[in-house]
């Protein structure tokens, strides 16, 4: 284990020996695990420490590793990374930002299944980033719907006309439309 001392706290990452007999595509999700969302908690005082550690580990490591595993002449070594990227690219593609150039290259191998695991990977990643850009109009549009609730009661109860009715619908409607024409990815 690779121990990180503060005053008040120790952090333990995996070592370099460790991470080593991992699957190749494991230390670059590691490495992407961290770096979003643990190294925040970690003190001050050794987020730079960690941070020269994940470099060193990307670098030395996971890298040549998953360049090795993708570059394999073993077609099972490649399509076991390949779908084990898929997976990843399903629960929880933000991890796979760190990856992204070896996928696309990955993208191009000679066998099909991997091919295509590996385009699905990417067509994964690229709904997950359209679905970060609309957060915000979606957020506005869970307020717009609390909105036209209130809408409905009174165009219900007769205090609001038609016109502004229909005008205030329609809106909520294009913002809804909007939204799914934004996410959709070809």
């Amino acid at each position: 284990m690779k121990i990180f001392q503060d005053k008040a706290r120790i952090i333990q990452l995996a070592d370099k020996k460790m991470i080593e007999g991992w699957n190749a595509e494991m230390p670059l999700l590691f490495i992407g695990y961290i770096r979003e969302k643990r190294i925040t908690t970690y003190p001050k005082s050794v987020q730079k420490e960690v941070n020269a550690y994940l470099d060193d580990v990307l670098e030395n490591s996971a890298i040549p590793m998953l360049l090795t595993a993708l570059n394999n002449p073993d077609v099972e070594i490649r399509k076991n990374v390949a779908k084990s990227i898929v997976q990843v690219s399903e629960n929880n593609p933000s991890m796979l930002k760190i990856a992204l150039s070896h996928m696309e290259q990955a993208s191009n191998d000679k066998n099909k299944e991997v091919s295509d695991a590996m385009k699905k990977a990417l067509k994964n990643y690229q709904k997950y980033l359209k679905r970060l850009q609309t957060a915000a109009k979606r957020k506005q549009l869970a307020a717009l719907r609390k909105k036209m609730d209130e809408i409905d009661t009174q165009f219900a109860e007769g205090q609001i006309s038609d016109n502004n009715y229909i005008r205030e619908q329609k809106n909520y409607l294009k913002l809804k439309r909007e939204i799914e024409l934004e996410e959709i990815v070809d």
